[in-house]
């Protein structure tokens, strides 16, 4: 046969997504300008957002808008220090179109604590004391940072084993104030303590040494603990044999 085949067309396929794409609750993009007044720069992101709005909910906000300050003529005002999209996580919670979340609650609680939302707190305070899946180790983190005793003491009830000591335990044992240190040096000795528990192995010494030496000294200079001389080398070793422990 001599004819010769046409090209046979390609049908474009638009490809699918490996991973879906979270969608904000809300996007602060000023798409409408009757609901904002000023613009919050976050990391290079701009947020759209209303003074009163924001006044209602933070004393911190009230008081730049309305406090006689600089920032009340600015249209523009940077905010340092914060994600982007934890204060997309804030604003969401703030408004009211989002509810709290596992994976959320830390970055609001840590922005309502700063730009002090007290209803806020509130409702943060009450989601981490309620059933939820945040890690133990985060709990304690936010307990130390926002001086939550109840927090602390539910999560210090998860440690029912060396393995679970290891999880709460900060990448960096110098992020624990004293009262935590001395409520971590006596549970991990009730675990030595317990029967069913055997001789304690030599990480679980080394903690309990280094804590009780970081305690010694806060009691001789409780005005300033000089934690990074006691951490050092001592903590670095502790961390890298409990990793060393496996899942």
């Amino acid at each position: 046969m001599s004819g010769r085949r046409g090209r046979k067309r390609q049908r474009e396929v638009t490809p699918h997504p490996t991973t879906p794409i979270k969608m904000n609750a809300v996007e602060f993009d000023g798409s409408d300008a009757n609901l904002f007044d000023i613009i919050l720069m976050v990391e290079g992101k701009k947020f759209f957002v209303n003074k009163k709005q924001l006044a209602l909910h933070s004393m911190f906000f009230h008081r730049m808008f309305y406090g006689g300050f600089e920032e009340a003529k600015k249209e523009e005002i940077e905010i340092k220090e914060v994600s982007a999209d934890d204060f997309q996580k804030f604003l969401e919670v703030v408004h009211g179109v989002e509810d709290l979340e596992d994976s959320a609650v830390e970055a609001v609680f840590d922005l309502s604590d700063r730009f002090d939302c007290e209803h806020i707190i509130k409702k943060c305070k009450k989601f981490l004391l309620a059933k939820n899946q945040v890690p133990p180790k985060t709990m304690l983190a936010l307990s130390i940072r926002h001086h939550f005793e109840e927090l602390k003491t539910k999560a210090l009830e998860t440690v029912k084993t060396k393995w679970d000591m290891k999880a709460i335990l900060p990448a960096n044992l110098k992020d624990l104030d004293h009262p935590t240190m001395s409520l971590l040096l006596k549970k991990s000795l009730n675990l030595s303590g317990n029967a069913s528990i055997d001789t304690p192995s030599d990480d679980e010494r080394d903690v309990q040494d280094l804590l009780r030496g970081m305690l010694r000294q806060g009691e001789e200079d409780p005005g300033q603990i000089d934690i990074r001389a006691r951490v050092g080398e001592a903590s670095r070793r502790i961390m890298a044999r409990v990793r060393a422990l496996g899942p």
